[in-house]
């Protein structure tokens, strides 16, 4: 635990700068905007990639989702009033409807994390700072995603080594890219198969399987098969390779 703890340390320290971006960065009203830190740490169990953090939004000046603050954590499930309603987080939502209840998990035993650990800025969000004249900070825009990631690769390196998990359960396309040394582009979503194997980062391998966005699989459309999918390939394979690794154990 004390090593996890130095690394929460760690990252909420010197993730920032790590990457190339400014540790003074700060939301509208001058919060600051820093990494958002795994609250969910647990070891020997399934370890939940995410891409990037969201963000408390607000309303101001009949401007809605309007980037405030942190969340608390990946994931985490909270409330705030954003000046019109009451909010939620809906990622939390996600990942509880579609990963967690259905493989019978216990959050606090998986290991949580994103791999960007900080708030990314949509053309959306830089446009409605500039309306309201306050420049977004200088670098943590969406667009550099698959840039971040990368350079963030070494800090999902150290959380592997800790958490030593018998899954890593990848959210998107975009992070498998990232994970699999594929270029942005249609050539990452072919990553996305209910097929668990070993992923090698820095010498740890680790088996993995490169599942769809969360945000995709809660809108069921007649053209998006994603969402029957997930429940009729993913999850069972998930099931399997968990149930096989605690038979062996």
């Amino acid at each position: 635990m004390v090593d996890i703890e130095k690394l929460l340390q760690s990252i909420y320290r010197d993730y920032a700068r790590s990457i190339g971006l400014s540790e003074e960065a700060s939301y509208i009203f001058g919060n600051p905007l820093r990494p958002v830190v795994p609250l969910d740490h647990g070891t020997d169990s399934v370890f939940i990639l995410g891409a990037y953090p969201s963000s408390r939004f607000i309303q101001y000046h009949k401007l809605s989702d309007v980037p405030a603050g942190d969340n608390l954590g990946p994931f985490e499930n909270e409330r705030w009033f954003d000046g019109s309603r009451i909010r939620v987080q809906p990622s939390a939502r996600e990942l509880n409807d579609f990963f967690i209840n259905p493989l019978k998990l216990a959050r606090e035993l998986c290991w949580i994390t994103d791999l960007v650990k900080v708030f990314l800025f949509k053309e959306g969000h830089i446009d409605r700072y500039n309306k309201l004249g306050v420049k977004p900070p200088v670098g943590y825009e969406r667009s550099r995603f698959h840039e971040l990631g990368v350079l963030s690769l070494p800090w999902i390196r150290k959380e592997l080594a800790l958490a030593r998990p018998k899954l890593l359960v990848t959210l998107g396309a975009e992070v498998a890219g990232v994970l699999r040394g594929l270029k942005p582009g249609a050539k990452q979503t072919v990553l996305l198969q209910p097929e668990v194997n070993a992923l090698e980062i820095d010498g740890i391998s680790v088996p993995t399987i490169h599942c769809a966005h969360p945000g995709i699989l809660m809108r069921p459309t007649d053209r998006n098969s994603w969402p029957e999918r997930h429940k009729n390939e993913f999850i069972p394979v998930i099931r399997k390779h968990l149930t096989k690794v605690a038979s062996s154990t």
